[in-house]
């Protein structure tokens, strides 16, 4: 770091070191807002971040979803940054699937989360039109049917082995179609 303080991996790779030494937090944010003020949208420092509040290691749930709704409340930060509280709740769903919750998409905090991250995404990204394939399947999962119905349009053209297959992507659709279009129960 003293040879070159403008370098945001050099502060990266010391918040990886942080993790094996297992300092404390406040090291980690050290080299955190380092490598940040260097570089606004340096997602891999955000990644870094997250590893280290996973509960496996010095974190826990809040934890993470804290710092992934500050990464979409930030002003500051751009690029792809809004998606880490996308993948803090990648990380969150694995643990639930461990100990066997099996809807865990379908919490409406998550889906507000996810919702949210992707907003703010694509405000800061309009032409990063891949991600669409991304936002649909978390929409899918979600059963938030109108949403993901919303964004077929937008796949074009449909990466069909993100989605499992091409067989599987309509049978996606068939049942999105079915299940958007469904009057309420009275």
């Amino acid at each position: 770091w003293k040879l070159d303080p403008t370098n945001p991996e050099i502060a990266r790779q010391m918040m990886r070191v942080e993790l094996g030494e297992g300092k404390g937090r406040k090291r980690l944010e050290l080299w955190f807002d380092r490598a940040m003020k260097l570089d606004t949208s340096y997602y891999a420092a955000c990644e870094a971040k997250l590893l280290y509040l996973d509960p496996k290691w010095y974190g826990s749930p809040d934890a993470l979803l804290e710092f992934g709704r500050e990464c979409v409340a930030s002003d500051t930060w751009g690029g792809n940054i809004p998606l880490i509280l996308m993948d803090a709740h990648r990380s969150l769903n694995r643990y639930a699937s461990e100990s066997g919750v099996t809807n865990y998409w379908h919490q409406p905090e998550v889906w507000r989360d996810i919702k949210s991250a992707f907003d703010k995404f694509f405000l800061l990204n309009p032409t990063a039109v891949g991600w669409h394939h991304n936002y649909a399947w978390y929409a899918y999962e979600a059963g938030e049917w109108e949403e993901f119905n919303k964004r077929l349009p937008l796949l074009s053209p449909v990466n069909y082995s993100f989605f499992g297959g091409q067989t599987n992507f309509e049978k996606m659709v068939k049942i999105s179609r079915e299940r958007g279009t469904r009057q309420p129960d009275k």
